[in-house]
């Protein structure tokens, strides 16, 4: 350890040991008045602004080095003066705050250091917005008295980043003898694992197409912890599109540390799933958690570093022994773990992404899982919406609860007024009427507060980067009683290009991320970046995939009931057992469903459901798992039951899909394709075509999932036969023509008579 360097921003160095205690909410526009107010203090006085200092020495065998900016520094003074400016609270303080004064002190230290002073001048100075005055506190410390005063914080600082550097130590001697997780390599497992460290080596973005079976968390997960040990990145993001799908690496996770790696691994969960609270308020006035957690939180991260794999239970656990927030606490965790299981919008999303982390270290490699769902979920990320409809709504229980008088409620009346009216170009008081709507919300709760200011936020942000991109559509149909205002992504390419290239590798990840060349342009990829195909590592003679011409089109919906039914009624009479069939909507698989009871009653149907609950989804999938008694289930292309569902063996042995997953038609769609045509071509491939087959194939990919699964896949749409749609199709899925119903119930025999 000795001779290892550490790097520490004064504020950072203060803020280890000294903070306000409690967890308070985040206020923009307190921040953007901060900064004014620095300016505008700065401006006014003809001392020297944001002078750098830096101070390095070894400590307890570590080179460290602090630095950081003096806001105000007067060299023509005797002895010299230091002032730190802060922005004033509404009542003017009567001492200053400890962390403020501490910074002063710290810069008081290095200039005595830097300089050979025997003392200083520090003046912590609050200012209003414009630069006035509230309070001054100024005091001269001499050298003796800022060196004690530094080196206090600066040991207890030291001693932690010793006990994470000795983690470190150990955690690389473990990865340096870590065997690959299995006795041997998968096809395409070991050409994958290579491909990701060539990627994280060269900083490079990978797109890569992992068919179900390849083993594709640890073909992805085992060359980025080499690559970590190497020193290539300081930590590693698993994101994933749904909460199901951390399973796989949370799993290959405890696998690794079975067999000897040292390491710590953080899930980290949505707020609102970790919160222990009944109704979210993140405020220490009424949420006992957030009221002194940050003087809790060191006894808790110190008992952590025992345990390697920090998951929702643990965090929970420990949260509640500590009386800590326990996603305030998970994201302390996140600053120190090794590898982070957690949703894309924790890198991506600019309203949630961990600024403490993405903004503070380039060193990082993200293992994107399902890449296929980013581009509409960045999408979602980067476009607002709010309606009228939730606006009165919100501003009647504001009524209720303070008053029409109340200032929560006129600046909703005033916000609202702003809405309807025809669409223009400059939208500058809708944004200026945001930013006070946010204001006056933080006077007063209501329910549904938090989710009305995660709305406003994003509406707010989207109608900035319209104002600067092309990327975006500003859709305006607000009335007075109904109606919203939209602010609609188009391209979310350089977006993701801009959050990815300055990292240790990107490796995005996939069994449907075809075609390829075209998923890298709308991921930001550029034409540097590597782009690998994997074939299926299971015996193609493994999957019968028969195709039957079936107009599926909305217009044809009504007539092709009767032989969707039947297609599907014959491929489960071949052999009964476990079976799904797959719509392109609610409606049309409620419609095939009247079709099938109607010609056998006692067909053993299970359905899925809009918006089933957790324990609805583990009913009807244990329909599939709990007994060899045939099942029926029907359920809907891109739902829960679609992706990162494993039933293997005789859990599933028939799969049929009916259409080929286009979205629905409208407005919104109809812009993204034309945005698509103008800037990458193929419009309808990338707003229609592209995602339709990912579903079709995500779908598909529930059947076969190991060495010995056997079954039949049946495509039910004309479509199928167009080049456009087989040159989607993977080699392992190869369609053979049918033209019967009974051709369908003659071959599946067949081929499961093999079995």
């Amino acid at each position: 350890m000795n001779g290892q360097a550490i790097q520490v921003s004064v504020r950072a160095l203060v803020g280890f040991t000294v903070f306000p205690p409690d967890i308070l909410p985040l206020s923009r526009s307190l921040m953007e008045l901060g900064r004014d107010a620095h300016l505008a203090r700065q401006q006014d006085s003809p001392a020297k602004a944001e002078i750098m200092l830096s101070w390095s020495q070894k400590v307890d065998g570590l080179i460290v080095r602090v630095a950081g900016r003096m806001d105000l520094f007067d060299e023509t003074k005797s002895p010299p003066v230091i002032e730190e400016i802060k922005l004033s609270p509404q009542e003017a303080p009567q001492a200053p705050a400890p962390e403020h004064l501490l910074q002063a002190v710290c810069y008081g230290f290095m200039l005595c250091e830097r300089d050979n002073l025997d003392a200083v001048n520090l003046s912590i100075c609050y200012v209003t917005r414009e630069g006035q005055i509230t309070a001054e506190f100024a005091e001269r410390w001499d050298k003796a008295r800022l060196s004690a005063a530094f080196f206090e914080l600066l040991y207890p600082y030291v001693a932690w980043q010793k006990r994470l550097m000795t983690h470190i130590i150990i955690r690389d001697q473990h990865i340096e003898t870590l065997p690959f997780p299995y006795e041997s390599y998968r096809p395409g497992q070991r050409e994958m694992a290579e491909q990701a460290y060539t990627a994280i080596l060269r900083k490079r973005r990978l797109f890569a197409v992992m068919p179900t079976g390849t083993g594709k968390s640890a073909a992805v997960l085992y060359p980025a912890l080499k690559a970590l040990k190497q020193g290539l990145s300081k930590k590693i993001f698993c994101l994933t599109a749904r909460g199901t799908q951390r399973i796989a690496m949370q799993q290959e996770i405890n696998r690794m540390i079975l067999q000897g790696l040292r390491i710590h691994a953080l899930t980290l969960s949505a707020k609102e799933s970790l919160c222990p609270m009944e109704q979210m308020r993140c405020h220490p006035d009424v949420c006992p958690y957030a009221k002194g957690h940050y003087l809790r939180q060191p006894a808790a991260m110190h008992e952590a570093m025992d345990t390697q794999v920090w998951d929702s239970e643990l965090v929970r656990e420990m949260s509640d022994r500590h009386q800590l927030c326990p996603f305030e606490f998970s994201l302390a965790l996140c600053e120190i773990a090794d590898v982070v299981i957690c949703d894309y919008n924790y890198a991506f999303n600019p309203q949630v992404r961990l600024t403490r982390i993405f903004d503070n270290l380039r060193k990082l490699t993200l293992l994107v899982d399902e890449a296929h769902n980013l581009p509409n979920r960045a999408r979602d990320m980067l476009s607002g919406s709010i309606t009228i409809s939730q606006l009165l709504g919100f501003r009647r229980e504001a009524g209720k609860l303070h008053g029409r008088t109340s200032g929560i409620y006129r600046a909703l009346s005033q916000f609202i007024k702003l809405l309807p009216q025809e669409e223009h170009a400059d939208y500058t008081p809708v944004k200026t009427g945001i930013v006070q709507l946010l204001d006056a919300l933080g006077t007063g709760f209501t329910p549904g507060t938090m989710h009305l200011v995660r709305d406003l936020v994003s509406l707010n942000n989207a109608l900035a980067r319209a104002s600067e991109a092309p990327d975006y559509v500003i859709l305006n149909n607000a009335e007075m009683t109904k109606g919203a205002l939209t602010v609609l992504n188009l391209n979310p390419a350089p977006h993701l290009f801009e959050v990815t290239r300055r990292l240790s590798g990107c490796v995005y990840y996939s069994a449907t991320l075809q075609p390829l060349s075209a998923m890298r342009q709308l991921l930001g990829g550029e034409p540097e970046d590597a782009c690998l195909s994997l074939p299926s590592p299971f015996p193609p003679e493994h999957l019968l995939t028969m195709q039957m011409n079936l107009n599926t089109r909305y217009a044809a919906r009504e007539a092709s009931l009767l032989p969707a039914a039947q297609a599907i009624l014959a491929l489960f009479s071949a052999r009964p057992g476990k079976m799904m069939a797959y719509f392109p909507s609610f409606a049309y698989l409620r419609a095939v469903k009247a079709v099938l009871e109607e010609s056998n009653p006692d067909l053993p149907l299970v359905v899925q459901q809009p918006g089933m609950d957790e324990d609805s989804r583990v009913r009807f999938l244990d329909a599939f798992i709990r007994d060899e008694a045939p099942v029926l289930g029907l359920c809907v292309l891109g739902g829960v039951f679609a992706e990162g569902v494993d039933l293997p063996g005789k859990a599933l042995c028939a799969v049929a899909i009916l259409g080929v997953g286009l979205p629905q038609v409208n407005e919104l769609r109809n812009h993204y394709r034309a945005r698509m045509e103008e800037v990458m071509g193929d419009g309808f491939g990338f707003a229609y075509r592209y995602p339709g087959m990912h579903k079709v194939l995500q779908a598909a990919g529930r059947i076969i999932r190991s060495e010995n699964d056997r079954g039949v896949l049946l495509l039910l749409d004309d479509r199928y036969q167009q080049g456009d749609y087989q040159a989607l199709l993977p080699l392992h899925i190869t369609p053979n023509r049918v033209s019967s119903i009974e051709d369908i119930t003659q071959n599946a025999r067949a081929f499961f008579a093999l079995t």
